[in-house]
């Protein structure tokens, strides 16, 4: 009997060790942190809006990474300039809204699961999709980590 008990007790810790962690980073971050991470989104489709692809990658980590559908990783600032500004070249910069949000973490790393809609420069719904963002906080500044996103499929309508 003393052996099963010393072995339920150490599986306890063992789980309860493994679970804190998990259960950590799930809870909801403070209002001031869901606030911070929404005006660097503000900051994204603005530069976005603006075509101005250098100040986006200034938005990301050292070795943030875009995970984008269908494609290969793109990894650092430069990279991901470098594939916003080929990827828009000659063309008028598109505008992206995001919605219905949901912030996950503490104050030094928040993960965002949220909705985006992407509209050509005159208007024009483009795609529907959803993303999520992890956020690394550096210095005082939080930076995107990792950029993954899909899109909702072909666009049925434009019901703003």
């Amino acid at each position: 009997m003393k052996s099963f008990f010393v072995k339920f007790v150490s599986f306890s810790v063992v789980i309860a060790n493994a679970i804190l962690p998990i259960v950590a980073y799930a809870e909801s971050p403070p209002l001031s942190v869901e606030s911070a991470i929404k005006a660097e989104n503000t900051r994204w489709a603005d530069a976005f809006k603006r075509g101005d692809y250098q100040a986006i990658g200034r938005l990301y980590t050292e070795n943030g990474t875009l995970l984008q559908p269908g494609g290969k990783r793109i990894i650092g600032a430069a990279a991901i300039t470098k594939y916003f500004t080929e990827g828009y070249a000659g063309k008028a910069p598109d505008t992206v809204t995001f919605s219905n949000f949901e912030f996950y973490g503490n104050d030094k790393v928040i993960t965002e699961v949220s909705d985006s809609i992407v509209r050509s420069h005159d208007g024009k719904l483009k795609s529907r999709g959803k993303q999520i963002l992890i956020f690394l906080k550096q210095g005082n500044m939080w930076k995107l980590h990792r950029d993954i996103w899909n899109d909702d499929g072909p666009v049925q309508s434009d019901d703003r």
